[in-house]
């Protein structure tokens, strides 16, 4: 029988932070994945498998990751049957990667000594938005003197400044920064003086939705906006150079798990594939081990620690509730999760302007939510070829974005397709001449973008803790627990703040 010190269960990228620090530590180290690849949600295909291996296996690989696919046109099948997809590469869901890897992934790159000899290439772009007809252009973070005029006007006119709304960031403590995620984006903007701009209050809801997935800035944390610019934007700013919002990650976001998965086996570990775990076994309060799932009885592999890096809902699936203090059990049967429509359309040409094509979009409203929705739904969007020109065939481009939605929005059919059916026309309505560059769209909606919404009751500290109460050995990682940041950074933090918890260690987040 196998024993480890440790096993992860789930190769996404907090499980893979995880298991790369604890393998780096000298821990003997296994990470358990069910799908043939590593990333989780952070995943990548290329087209030409849609061809070679079906709808089938495309669309088990999204459900694999609580995802399904809306809608396609062509159809699915039409497109395996043809190619159409051949000479792309798709993220499972929209994955830009914040800072453009220069936040927690690089607190993570360092503390484990680089990729190694694997290339990591994170390509940054710019953002700006689109408010009511209007673009706003928006210069690197760096920058931040050079703001775009009509928002320097709109400051001007309410005796403001930019950083006013971040307030006293360098001196941002960790209790200040637990009060703060209580309270919402709305009465933040409302306290400092922003929401009597109209054009200021949706400018700062794109930045707010951009953070946290939320549309409704009622919902919205402000503080996992401001611990994420104390600990990972002011310190890269003051540091000099060029801080970018995002960037995208050259050959797919799954080529920066690759590298982890890699280092991780550099220092020892394995990772193993296409391993599903049935059950984390128990004695006596303690964990013992993991029994994957098999024909005539499973295979047993002993551990005294075992890593859940699968969203925390699903824990007593895996283990019997009566195992944890009752207000435990209380608390994750409370969470909830946010869903997404991630659209991909290939274009045949570009009819965006290079302002624009070189920028992260992002508008407040594409649908409004007198359609039956939470609150106006956003949209943020790239020419994602146009930055990263690998993820395409020779003279095609790819558009990518992401629309937040409620995870009961993300499973109503009727809505979803009305947002759908919405991303065509307002890009079309922009950018006379879109639909006519349409080759194909593919409409993935996820139900649980982030397992754990980064809302007012469950933003960074009000998640559960990485460690788990009541059971001595089980520990958690990935975004559904207790993790700061934007999108995968959030995921790559609780990573880092679990192995802490394993090691004793002071990774140096708090």
């Amino acid at each position: 029988m196998e024993k480890w010190d440790v096993v992860v269960v789930g190769a996404g990228v907090g499980g893979l932070s995880a298991g790369a620090l604890l393998a780096k530590e000298g821990l003997q180290t296994l990470v358990l994945e069910k799908d043939d690849r590593v990333g989780g949600r952070a995943m990548s295909l290329r087209g030409d498998e849609l061809r070679e291996k079906g709808t089938g296996w495309y669309r088990r690989l999204l459900a694999g990751q609580y995802c399904y696919l809306a809608e396609s046109s062509p159809s699915l099948e039409e497109m395996a049957e043809k190619g159409t997809l051949d000479g792309y590469t798709l993220d499972l869901g929209y994955h830009g990667v914040s800072v453009a890897g220069e936040g927690y992934f690089a607190k993570l790159r360092d503390l484990i000594g680089g990729y190694g000899s694997r290339e990591v290439e994170i390509v940054p772009f710019l953002t700006g938005s689109w408010i009511d007809g209007e673009f706003y252009r928006e210069p690197p973070l760096s920058e931040g003197n050079a703001l775009d005029e009509k928002i320097q006007a709109e400051l001007d006119r309410l005796g403001k400044k930019f950083l006013d709304f971040f307030g006293d960031l360098l001196s941002l403590t960790p209790e200040q920064a637990r009060e703060l995620d209580r309270v919402s984006l709305h009465e933040h903007l409302v306290k400092t003086g922003f929401a009597e701009s109209r054009v200021l209050y949706d400018y700062f809801r794109c930045i707010g939705t951009l953070i946290t997935t939320i549309n409704n800035p009622h919902d919205i944390s402000i503080g996992d906006i401001l611990r994420y610019s104390a600990q990972v934007l002011a310190p890269a700013v003051l540091k000099g150079g060029k801080v970018y919002v995002g960037g995208f990650t050259r050959d797919g976001v799954m080529a920066w798990s690759e590298a982890v998965a890699g280092r991780l086996r550099d220092f020892g570990g394995t990772v193993r594939l296409g391993a599903k775990v049935k059950r984390i076994a128990l004695q006596g309060g303690k964990v013992t081990g993991v029994e994957l799932e098999g024909d005539g009885g499973g295979e047993f592999i002993a551990a005294e620690r075992v890593v859940f890096n699968i969203p925390v809902q699903e824990l007593f699936d895996y283990v019997e509730e009566g195992a944890f203090p009752s207000h435990f059990v209380s608390r994750v049967r409370s969470l909830y999760g946010y869903g997404s429509l991630s659209p991909y359309i290939g274009l045949s040409d570009l009819p965006v302007p290079v302002e624009h094509a070189k920028r992260l979009m992002k508008t407040p409203c594409v649908v409004p939510r007198s359609e039956g929705f939470d609150w106006d739904v956003y949209m943020a969007w790239n020419i994602q070829s146009f930055i990263e020109t690998g993820c395409a065939p020779a003279g095609k481009h790819l558009f990518t974005a992401y629309l937040p939605l409620t995870e009961a929005e993300s499973h109503h059919r009727e809505l979803v397709m009305k947002v759908v059916r919405a991303v065509p026309d307002f890009l079309e309505g922009l950018y006379p001449g879109f639909k006519d560059c349409m080759d194909w769209e593919l409409y993935p909606v996820c139900v649980k973008l982030e397992g754990v919404a980064k809302s007012v009751s469950q933003a960074g500290s009000l998640k559960p803790d990485v460690k788990a109460p009541g059971v001595e050995g089980l520990y958690f990682a990935g975004d559904t627990v207790r993790g700061y940041g934007v999108a995968m950074d959030c995921a790559c933090s609780s990573g880092i703040l679990c192995a802490s918890a394993i090691t004793g260690r002071d990774y140096g987040i708090s």
